[in-house]
């Protein structure tokens, strides 16, 4: 299958892919499948979470410990995991629906 696009529009898929760490195609691949990959977040926000499980690790508090579970749970859904356009709740500038310019 081939796309024609612009030089200034492959620069700008090429650039999104890499901020997404994954390869042009499979960026492509997933925007055509109606899935928004993610950026490669930040190493602050995998420091954050290892956190927020240590918490988690001493609590004694069983409802407590569903509340971090299920936050947890939602950031990496959320931050972490590509999902469907419908479903998205916040989104990345750099992964967003594509305009044209």
């Amino acid at each position: 299958m081939s796309v024609r696009v612009t030089d200034k529009e492959k620069q700008k898929i090429k650039a999104t892919a890499k901020k997404c760490g994954i390869s042009t195609t499979e960026y492509v691949r997933q925007r055509a499948l109606g899935y928004e990959p993610k950026t490669v977040p930040p190493d602050a926000l995998f420091v954050l979470l290892e956190k927020i499980g240590r918490l988690e690790d001493e609590s004694t508090s069983s409802k407590l410990n569903n509340q971090i579970y299920n936050l947890l749970k939602e950031i990496s859904e959320t931050l972490l995991l590509p999902g469907k356009e419908r479903d998205e709740i916040w989104q990345s500038p750099d992964s967003g629906r594509f305009t044209e310019t």
